[in-house]
């Protein structure tokens, strides 16, 4: 049950660090103070004057913002796919660099 909290959160900050900055400045603030700074709803609602609620659907929203640009953009799995393919290329002593470019090129 932790490993997935552990999962959905590191997720979240994933897509954060991708796509944070097409979020609003509130947006990002609170996602920050929850994500990133650790702190719970009730000290953020309470930092900002506002009830836990809103700032539950403030996150709700932003993760749903989030998720969306990247099942849209694939920026992540893109990277993840490149990242995949460079670690191939560099374990495989046989290719030569063209050999490697052409192979990651083909994979893009």
């Amino acid at each position: 049950m932790e490993n997935k909290v552990i999962e959905k959160r590191e997720e979240a900050v994933t897509l954060f660090e991708k796509y944070g900055a097409l979020l609003t400045d509130t947006q990002k603030e609170v996602f920050s103070d929850y994500y990133l700074f650790d702190l719970s709803l009730s000290e953020i609602a309470e930092n900002r004057g506002i009830s836990r609620a809103a700032i539950s659907d403030n996150l709700h929203k932003s993760l749903e913002k989030l998720s969306e640009y990247e099942a849209k953009l694939h920026l992540i799995e893109k990277d993840e796919k490149l990242l995949s393919l460079l670690e191939t290329v560099k374990n495989n002593d046989a290719l030569d660099k063209v050999e490697a470019l052409d192979i990651i090129k083909e994979n893009l």
